[in-house]
């Protein structure tokens, strides 16, 4: 629950003589914050990344990351073939056999020590049914209910170690039932699947309280972005910037500020 504090005039005296003690300040309790390591990737970073083989040449498309059972490395999907990532084959490899580290800009790039034929051999990967949420873009954007009833959160993305493992979420903060700036970090195992006759069910098993005290994502790519485009709107530099897909959408009134 949110702590409270007297504000500076909360004991100014009254008129009559009375000491008014009715302005109290609500002030909500600081988070910790949660800052990536090296070799901690979004799964939403890597996600519809080119992978680079071994001759420099663009050998498939990063489509999705399986994600491995009982905490174990997870498989990345390929797409092989096709048209700017659309069609063609998938196939899975071990996450170990792909590189992933960033470039001067921040932006992860994916390498792999295989060629395109090295691929033709893969078995093709096939999705056992929909929503089972084998699959990183499967919990990305779903509705999960918290431990207790009716109570929910939204999970916005995964962070993925470098070998592999999947060990946090990054969610929202379901308990104000509004859309926060904020995105919460929580341990990849509070996440349960229930598998039902057809789709699954996605439960995290955290109560409101302890999802309260989970860091909060200090996302700085996101936040140089962020200014970034804000700069180029303002400045006028790059009109274009409002509707590049690493641009987060700007408010109307900051786009008004830009034309004035």
């Amino acid at each position: 629950s949110p702590a409270y504090s007297e504000s500076a005039d909360a004991d100014r005296v009254m008129a009559d003589g009375t000491v008014d003690n009715t302005a109290l300040t609500e002030t909500v309790l600081a988070r910790p914050a949660y800052v990536m390591a090296a070799g901690e990737f979004k799964a939403s970073d890597l996600i519809g990344d080119n992978i680079v083989g071994a001759d420099g040449e663009t050998i498939a498309t990063l489509a999705d990351v399986l994600i491995g059972k009982d905490m174990s490395p997870s498989q990345i999907v390929f797409r092989d073939g096709g048209i700017l990532g659309v069609a063609g084959e998938l196939g899975t490899l071990p996450f170990s056999a792909v590189s992933v580290k960033l470039d001067a800009d921040g932006e992860p790039t994916i390498s792999a020590a295989l060629v395109d034929e090295s691929l033709e051999g893969v078995a093709e990967f096939e999705q056992a049914g929909l929503d089972d949420y084998r699959l990183a873009s499967e919990l990305i954007g779903t509705n999960a209910e918290l431990a207790i009833t009716d109570t929910y959160t939204r999970i916005t993305d995964l962070i993925i170690s470098s070998d592999g493992s999947v060990k946090h979420a990054v969610v929202t903060d379901g308990m104000s039932g509004v859309a926060s700036a904020d995105r919460l970090v929580i341990a990849f195992d509070a996440i349960t699947v229930v598998q039902g006759d057809s789709n699954g069910e996605v439960m995290v098993n955290m109560t409101p309280e302890q999802l309260e005290t989970a860091p909060v994502l200090n996302d700085a790519r996101a936040i140089f972005l962020q200014r970034s485009c804000r700069y180029s709107v303002r400045s006028r530099i790059r009109p274009d910037a409002l509707h590049s897909p690493e641009c987060p959408r700007l408010s109307v009134s900051l786009m008004a500020s830009s034309m004035n």
